[in-house]
């Protein structure tokens, strides 16, 4: 058996897992773009610990961009399910 039967096994076993994975990564990504953009102060605010900042920040990330907040719990909850 090639590594690339094993690996197409692996794949083919845990297709939830998978795409929890993708949903959860997709949403890290976007917050992580998000986070760095020139008019959002929340990188600078975890930077020094101004939790005051960063907070209200992350409340206007969840309101702005509900999908990918959903996106990453439906991720989480793909990842962690029982078959």
């Amino acid at each position: 058996m090639g590594i690339t039967e094993s690996l197409g096994d692996a794949v083919a076993g845990r297709p939830y897992q998978l795409t929890g994975l993708v949903f959860g990564a997709a949403a890290v990504a976007h917050f992580a773009l998000w986070a760095q953009s020139p008019g959002q102060s929340f990188d600078a605010a975890v930077a020094t610990g101004d939790v005051s900042t960063a907070v209200p920040e992350v409340v206007a990330y969840a309101q702005g961009h509900p999908a990918y907040l959903l996106a990453f719990v439906a991720g989480a909850v793909l990842l962690v399910r029982r078959p």
